[in-house]
């Protein structure tokens, strides 16, 4: 799943959850381009894109 406008780290595990997705890709407020991914125990994982 993809957000459409930047958001926090919090509110991004809240969307991810929420849409039950195990990957998000979200913009922070600073527009650096994030990933969230749920990983095999649960856990959500941040990656930061280059």
């Amino acid at each position: 799943s993809v957000a459409l406008r930047p958001m926090t780290l919090e509110e991004a595990i809240k969307e991810a959850h929420f849409r039950d997705r195990d990957v998000f890709v979200f913009r922070d407020p600073k527009g650096k381009l994030m990933v969230l991914h749920r990983t095999r125990e649960g856990k959500m994982e941040l990656i930061e894109a280059p």
